[in-house]
């Protein structure tokens, strides 16, 4: 269910699986499904009906709000309306062996823990042992960061007195180059802009112009430099109980530009963008990051080049937010892995990346000023690309939707580790 481009079924099928049925409603990813696995997925969950006979269903299903009204009907009232009771129909339908999910691991926080709760307590009703584990891949030897939520259902007629055990983390040493293609065979495509370029060398002055013994606060806010507006009586600024005319004067006292115009808009943009957006007072960690900055500032800005803040102001509001999260490794932004994420320049060690998302975050490499291919992350998610374990993995023609359908998929490796050792369970091997 919600097959995607197949990470399940990749994983699966190496361990000698036979997938016989799939479904999704992304027209895209079903079709690079049917090319890599010759089984055209079937649309809409809510139609999948007189499925053939099948022992383990395996989705990584969309994590929607689940209802808390009615519980005439116990678990099963409960989830109704969402897509996991759509699961959870075909569960009862066709009682199969194993269950096999995956999602964010954030869904056993989600709703104060109402919503796993629900998961996991539908799952226990229709007569299966229910565990769970977040587990990432760079914990088992790939390097990407993405930790998810993997729960296991085995039916109780199958189950033995000991409990499940999820796949021990090996961790190995990981490190991106190991999944990067030779320089000279990417194409210029994945090159960075000029602008890019220039937004990411006005930060590596920055973090290169910073004493030794500093760092900077995580994160950045250089809107926040050489600001001294109040964070108590004005806020929020956007409402008519402050007067246009109050915050002209404290833009004058900053020495900031003040507008001629008598339009609240005007003065509200020389603001920062988070404090324009605020509909109530700013709240405490909010005061302490601007604070936080401010005082930096004061600290080493005769460190820096006269003009570099200028130059920053220039920049959108997403290039003027930096996170430098490499500690005292090498100061020099181009040696490092680099993000430009809409919450700003995120800078990691090249140990391995973040996780991959749905939406155009796709990592950069530093030392080679690019973005990753499709492929390259493609490894991050251990598909078989290169063809090494005999069938070569073939992603969509398009880089943006590979991209996204990388995002969504699951870890072939963590997923194939775990089903491996749902099989040594049920032979009875639980050591």
């Amino acid at each position: 269910m919600f097959c995607g481009i197949g990470g399940f079924h990749a994983a699966l099928s190496q361990l000698g699986h036979e997938c016989v049925f799939a479904c999704d409603i992304d027209e895209s990813a079903a079709n690079v499904y049917e090319t890599n696995f010759g089984i055209r997925p079937s649309r809409d969950i809510r139609e999948c009906t007189n499925l053939p006979d099948f022992e383990i269903l395996c989705a990584g299903f969309p994590c929607q709000p689940f209802s808390k009204s009615g519980s005439q009907e116990g678990f099963g009232d409960e989830t109704r309306g969402t897509l996991f009771h759509e699961i959870m129909r075909i569960v009862r339908e066709s009682d199969p062996s194993i269950l096999f999910l995956e999602n964010v691991p954030n869904l056993e926080r989600h709703d104060e823990g109402n919503t796993y709760r629900v998961i996991r307590g539908a799952i226990e009703e229709a007569g299966y042992r229910f565990w769970s584990e977040v587990l990432s891949p760079h914990k088992f030897g790939t390097p990407q960061i993405r930790k998810r939520l993997f729960m296991v259902g085995i039916r109780d007629d199958l189950c033995c007195e000991e409990e499940f055990s999820f796949p021990k983390e090996s961790n190995e040493r990981t490190d991106v180059r190991d999944i990067l293609d030779p320089r000279d065979v990417v194409g210029d495509q994945y090159d960075l802009t000029p602008r890019q370029i220039e937004v990411i060398d006005t930060w590596g002055q920055f973090i290169k112009a910073l004493p030794a013994n500093s760092r900077p606060p995580s994160p950045t806010w250089s809107q926040e430099f050489g600001r001294r507006y109040p964070l108590e009586e004005i806020h929020p600024i956007s409402t008519q109980k402050v007067r246009v005319k109050d915050l002209k004067s404290v833009l004058h006292e900053e020495g900031q530009p003040v507008p001629e115009s008598r339009f609240r808009k005007d003065a509200v943009s020389l603001f920062p963008p988070y404090i324009q957006s605020s509909k109530t007072q700013l709240p405490d960690w909010k005061k302490n990051f601007i604070k936080k900055n401010r005082e930096f500032w004061e600290e080493i800005s005769h460190h820096l080049e006269p003009g570099w803040l200028e130059k920053v102001r220039g920049f959108k509001h997403t290039y003027q937010k930096f996170e430098w999260q490499v500690g005292d490794s090498v100061r020099d932004i181009w040696s490092h892995m680099i993000q430009l994420r809409p919450s700003g320049i995120r800078v990691k060690k090249s140990d391995y990346i973040p996780a991959l998302v749905a939406i155009a975050q796709v990592p950069i490499v530093g030392w080679q000023k690019r973005r990753m291919t499709p492929k390259e992350c493609a490894r991050a998610q251990d598909f078989d690309v290169d063809g090494l374990k005999g069938t070569t993995f073939h992603l969509d023609t398009s880089d943006s939707s590979a991209y996204k359908q990388l995002g969504n998929a699951v870890n072939v490796k963590v997923t194939g580790l775990i089903m491996e050792e749902i099989e040594q369970y049920l032979q009875g091997d639980t050591q």
